[in-house]
């Protein structure tokens, strides 16, 4: 094993956490081989040797990933001529299934013949389930997120074992103890760190430069109801992204947390933000979110053709309805989201009392611990 070689790959911040999870893991079980490939920050902080930075892939929309077609396809030829050059025993890839499908089936086509493995596999159980033909065909095993992802990829041929979110064993005792000395920077007069909201605008520039503005006036709503609004700045940022950001910030003075984004919602009431990965660490912290999402015009009349009843937020996916309210296009107004917020943060005790119970309940459907170990045992075999 000790000759072996893994090209890795993870497109997005949430991908990249994992991978830089699954890296120690790896090596503390004896791999001592080349880990190699497309990453971030995180990744690049775990070891892994940084051939491609992930910043080429911070998109979001449709019409926008059209628009920067040129460069996906340029990268992963790039990623395909390396694969075909240094022959790794395993190649291992995490989300971003608009680019690793495409990288995939190049892959396969082109005759490489080591092993696939998919962490956190596309939702082809909830729009183009097409995809899970490429899944069956090319990949050699999936590790999804959710047991209803996994029931979905095994009733299709995939080759799927589930394990349980990996999230729940990183934010087990974090919901359930008190954090003090954040270092929130702007904050006004007034602040009370016992009334915090956390504010997330999202990890990609077009996320940010969406949803800005909407979260800026919930700010201000909150702030003159006696809350004090503090927005995220995560690591992991693309450096586009948190010029952005923190250009807003600065001219408008708005109270900011530059940290973890899940050590600010664990500190606060509730959280208001985009959709994606914070929509599980609010609910594994036991914190109510309203869920935001804009797209571009032309991409919101695409995904309306495309995903006329998808639910986006993964706690309204496991309900099975709208449990945090989702805000989606012109509904993700900052009235809007202060009003959901104020709803919550007011409502009578027996109302945040059933509502907290059934987040247990829907913890409960995200699995155990042990999850990195698991993955990374599994990735090891297929590597051998």
């Amino acid at each position: 094993m000790t000759n072996e070689s893994i090209l890795v790959s993870a497109g997005e911040v949430s991908g990249d956490h994992y991978l830089a999870r699954i890296v120690p893991s790896l090596r503390n079980m004896g791999f001592d081989g080349r880990l190699y490939g497309m990453c971030g920050e995180e990744s690049v902080s775990a070891g892994v040797e940084t051939v491609w930075r992930n910043e080429r892939l911070h998109l979001m929309g449709i019409v926008e990933v059209i628009g920067a077609i040129r460069g996906v396809l340029e990268l992963i030829g790039e990623m395909y001529a390396e694969v075909m050059r240094s022959r790794p025993a395993a190649v291992v890839v995490v989300d971003s299934p608009d680019f690793h499908l495409p990288l995939i089936r190049r892959l396969r086509r082109g005759g490489y013949s080591g092993k696939i493995v998919y962490v956190s596999p596309p939702s082809v159980w909830a729009w183009r389930s097409y995809r899970v033909r490429t899944l069956a065909r090319c990949v050699d095993l999936c590790l999804p997120l959710f047991h209803f992802e996994h029931d979905y990829l095994s009733r299709h041929g995939c080759r799927s074992v589930w394990m349980g979110h990996p999230l729940v064993e990183e934010l087990a005792d974090q919901g359930c103890r008190p954090l003090s000395g954040l270092g929130i920077q702007g904050r006004g007069e007034g602040f009370d760190d016992n009334r915090m909201i956390a504010l997330l605008p999202g990890s990609r520039r077009m996320e940010i430069k969406n949803l800005y503005a909407a979260l800026s006036r919930a700010y201000d709503i909150l702030t003159e109801r006696g809350y004090s609004p503090v927005f995220s700045l995560a690591p992991g940022l693309s450096d586009g992204a948190r010029s952005l950001l923190m250009s807003n910030i600065d001219a408008e003075c708005r109270a900011h947390f530059e940290g973890p984004g899940r050590d600010l919602m664990a500190a606060s009431l509730m959280v208001i933000g985009s959709s994606g990965t914070a929509t599980a660490e609010a609910l594994l912290l036991r914190r109510y979110m309203v869920v935001m999402y804009r797209l571009s015009p032309m991409s919101a009349v695409i995904g309306k053709l495309l995903l006329p009843r998808v639910r986006f937020a993964i706690p309204n996916i496991l309900a099975g309805d709208e449990f945090y309210p989702e805000l989606l296009q012109r509904r993700a107004t900052g009235e809007a989201a202060a009003a959901e917020a104020l709803a919550w943060l007011e409502a009578d005790e027996s109302v945040r009392s059933g509502r907290l119970s059934r987040m247990e309940e829907l913890v409960g459907l995200m699995g155990g611990g042990g999850v990195y170990g698991s993955w990374s045992g599994l990735i090891l075999e297929e590597a051998r």
